[in-house]
């Protein structure tokens, strides 16, 4: 049973590492070309970026140790109890960015509605600092070198830490199900004609996020309730991951559509907004020029995002 444990383990795992790695090679050229090219300043959005990219990067890097070592060290228990330990850290602050990218990507999506920033600013504080308990004021458990399965770190989790574990991804969940609900009502409201716009690309990407993201959480809440010792939570780090992964990929989007012809001729057009209460971008597209009005919001203003 326990090889089992120890195989499904490393596959799961192994998926997740080549996940972050193989995205990062076929990205890499668009970082560039987008990022580090345009010369650009630096933004909250963009240190939120680099942030998120390259934390996991690194950040992941002491997990290869942790799912494939292989030794008779007779320290290794010790040595796998803080792999865990910082992979958890990691996990909780790779969420942190991730949800801070997403509220000010959703802050900007609402022009900075100080109403909306309440609501994210709130929800984002109550989510992380219950994660962030949850994970660290976990009972302590005493583990013995017999616990380890054969290779890698990998010890068992008990019921009640499993709670706590499966309640702080619920809590995550739910600030992702509060960005999508805001991304959606905001383009049932928002008027708008033509052809495929920055608003399109936002809920377009936003919807993509929330779908997998959704299942990938549920995946992880459920393995925590009902999967063996070994096996609970599973799919975190994949879940972890894939957050991670995609919100980059929605950053990268964005820059993307800050490059093209009609982005430039927007940002053009906001010096023509007056006392009127739209503009249109001569290629179809009507904005409200709350939009074209956010010297500070990266994501609407996106040739300096």
């Amino acid at each position: 049973m326990s090889q089992s444990f120890l195989f499904t383990n490393r596959c799961v795992s192994a998926a997740a590492i080549l996940l972050l790695y193989y995205d990062y090679a076929l990205t890499f050229s668009d970082e560039v070309e987008r990022f580090w090219i345009p010369k650009r300043r630096i933004t909250i959005a963009s240190a939120l970026f680099y942030t998120n990219r390259y934390l996991s990067l690194l950040g992941h890097l002491p997990n290869i140790v942790e799912y494939f070592w292989t030794s008779n060290d007779p320290k290794r228990l010790s040595i796998c109890k803080n792999l865990i330990l910082s992979h958890n850290y990691i996990t909780v602050v790779i969420q942190v960015v991730v949800a801070a990218l997403l509220f000010v990507r959703t802050n900007a999506l609402y022009a900075r509605n100080r109403y909306i920033l309440y609501v994210l600013g709130i929800t984002a504080t109550a989510v992380t600092a219950y994660g962030g308990w949850a994970v660290f004021s976990a009972p302590n458990r005493t583990y013995l070198p017999s616990d380890l399965l054969e290779n890698g770190c990998f010890l068992p989790i008990s019921k009640e830490t499993a709670t706590r574990f499966a309640n702080a991804w619920t809590a995550m969940l739910s600030f992702d199900v509060l960005v999508f609900i805001l991304t959606l009502y905001k383009a049932v409201t928002t008027k708008r004609v033509g052809p495929f716009s920055v608003l399109d690309l936002l809920i377009r990407d936003g919807s993509l996020y929330f779908g997998i993201i959704v299942v990938a959480c549920i995946s992880v809440i459920v393995s925590f309730h009902i999967s063996p010792e070994y096996l609970k939570g599973l799919t975190a780090t994949l879940t972890n991951i894939l957050s991670s992964v995609m919100v980059s990929r929605l950053m990268l989007n964005l820059r993307e559509m800050g490059s093209a012809p009609t982005t430039i001729a927007i940002s053009h057009l906001a010096f023509q907004r007056a006392n009127s209460t739209s503009v249109s971008t001569g290629a179809g597209d009507v904005l409200p020029t709350s939009i074209l009005s956010n010297p500070g919001l990266d994501s609407y203003e996106l040739r300096s995002f």
